[in-house]
C-alpha cells in the first residue's frame, strides 16, 4: 500500500509532533507500505522521509521546480518527481497513493486534505484519509465541519467516512478496511 502523507514544512512548536512523526514511520515500517509525500527535507516532511528511508522503506517525493529551492528538495530518498506546479504536485500525489494520512501543517495540509474530502464527497476517488490527530490538532477542524454538517452543507455519511485519530494502530485498520461512502448525488437521489 502506498500512502501519502500530509505534513508540514515545519516541525511546529511542541516536540510531540516531531515524536508522534517517528512513531508514525515506525508504525508503518512494519507494514507493506511505501511512503509518497511532498519532496522536501524540511521539517516534519523531511523527518518523515528520513526516517522512513532509515528503516528501508520505498519513498516517493513529488515537488515543484520552484519547491525544490525553497524547502529544499530531498534527494536521498527512493524517487523524486518534479512538476511545474502545486496543482500537478498534489494530483500527482494523489494517483501515486492507495491511502492518505495528514499530519499537522498549515495552509498546504489544509488544502490537500481538503481536495481529497471534497473528491470523496462528490465521488470521484474510493481512497480513504485520516487525520492523525496529535495532541488534538485536528478538534477545531472536526468541530467545524460538525457545523457543517449541522448547518445543512455535508452529510453524515461523508462526516462518517472522514478518519481522525491519535492511535495510528487504528488508523491503520481503518485504511485498510475502509468502505467508500456513496457520493452526495447518489444518497441525496435516493432520499
Amino acid at each position: 500500500m502506498n500512502i501519502a502523507i500530509y505534513c508540514g514544512t515545519s516541525f511546529g512548536d511542541n516536540p510531540i509532533y516531531k515524536e508522534k512523526a517517528i512513531n508514525l514511520i515506525d508504525y508503518l515500517s512494519k507494514k507493506d507500505v511505501s511512503i509518497v509525500y511532498g519532496g522536501s527535507k524540511s521539517g516534519l516532511m523531511g523527518l518523515i522521509s528520513n526516517e522512513a528511508m532509515s528503516l528501508n522503506m520505498k519513498v516517493y517525493g513529488v515537488i515543484t521546480y520552484t519547491l525544490a529551492t525553497q524547502e529544499i528538495e530531498n534527494t536521498n530518498i527512493t524517487k523524486l518527481e518534479k512538476v511545474a506546479t502545486i496543482r500537478e504536485r498534489k494530483e500527482r500525489m494523489e494517483e501515486l497513493a492507495d491511502a492518505f494520512i495528514a499530519l499537522p501543517g498549515g495552509f498546504g495540509t489544509l488544502e490537500e486534505v481538503s481536495e481529497i474530502f471534497t473528491a470523496i464527497q462528490v465521488g470521484t476517488t474510493n481512497k480513504p484519509c485520516a487525520l492523525y490527530n496529535i495532541n488534538g490538532y485536528f478538534d477545531k477542524l472536526i468541530d467545524y465541519l460538525k457545523f457543517c454538517k449541522d448547518e445543512g452543507f455535508l452529510l453524515q455519511e461523508h462526516l462518517d467516512s472522514l478518519i481522525v485519530s491519535d492511535d495510528i494502530n487504528y488508523i491503520y485498520k481503518k485504511l485498510k478496511n475502509h468502505q467508500a461512502p456513496k457520493s452526495k448525488w447518489e444518497i441525496l437521489s435516493a432520499s
